[in-house]
């Protein structure tokens, strides 16, 4: 007899197996980058992008956050700005993160932009005798700036930007109807004590946080600075 379970008997059918059942999703504009790749194999057309979602990198992550949706947008506002008329091109991209991959939040943040761009450790993917390689193109060292900061590399042009992302800047983090913050709840969400108001409180103060994050561009009181390094 097999295993499975017979939807049409089974008393409590499974949910949501055929789509992600998302309760709380903020949204953002996709990132379309073109990938040599995925041309030459016949996955897209040539010329067409892989268009990259919001949802892609909250499923690849497991969870949205304030740093998977800073890591998400300042790919973004980096592409927007190293490719003013054109598409972004995987393999093209190389990005340096500022830090450790076990500084808190880093790691995750590294692989939302990797996800996006392509661009990876030394378990990267070689490429096809080195054509649409994505191996050593991220890389951890010293950067300096406001938050976390990564440097954005465009290797056809020599072009490059660094943005980096402070969660804690004005406006980015308001405070509950007590003035508590949202994480004086986390405690209490783990351990299974938070009630229901507190969990739906929960819920819509933090998934506001990583919205505004998602919509916020570089200006005054902004979570996000860009700058253009002297060659």
């Amino acid at each position: 007899m097999s295993d499975l379970v017979d939807p049409e008997t089974d008393p409590a059918p499974r949910r949501g197996t055929d789509r992600t059942n998302f309760q709380h999703l903020a949204d953002a504009d996709p990132i379309a980058v073109r990938d040599p790749l995925a041309e030459l194999l016949g996955v897209v057309p040539e010329g067409d992008p892989l268009v990259v979602g919001f949802p892609e990198v909250v499923l690849a992550a497991g969870h949205a956050c304030p740093a998977v949706a800073g890591a998400y947008r300042a790919t973004q506002l980096a592409l927007n700005d190293l490719y003013p008329d054109d598409l972004p091109v995987r393999s093209d991209i190389a990005v340096e993160v500022g830090g450790e991959p076990d500084d808190h939040g880093l790691g995750p943040m590294a692989n939302v932009v990797s996800h996006v761009t392509g661009a990876d450790r030394e378990t990267g993917f070689t490429g096809f005798g080195g054509y649409g390689g994505r191996e050593n193109l991220l890389s951890f060292t010293d950067l300096d700036g406001p938050g976390r900061t990564f440097a954005f590399h465009r290797l056809d042009t020599d072009d490059s930007v660094r943005v980096s992302f402070a969660p804690g800047a004005v406006g980015m983090s308001p405070p509950g109807e007590d003035g508590g913050s949202v994480t004086d709840l986390i405690p209490k969400l783990v351990a299974g004590e938070a009630s229901d108001a507190e969990r739906r409180r929960f819920y819509d103060q933090w998934h506001n946080r990583v919205q505004r994050v998602l919509r916020a561009a570089p200006g005054d009181d902004s979570p996000f600075t860009l700058r253009h390094p002297e060659h």
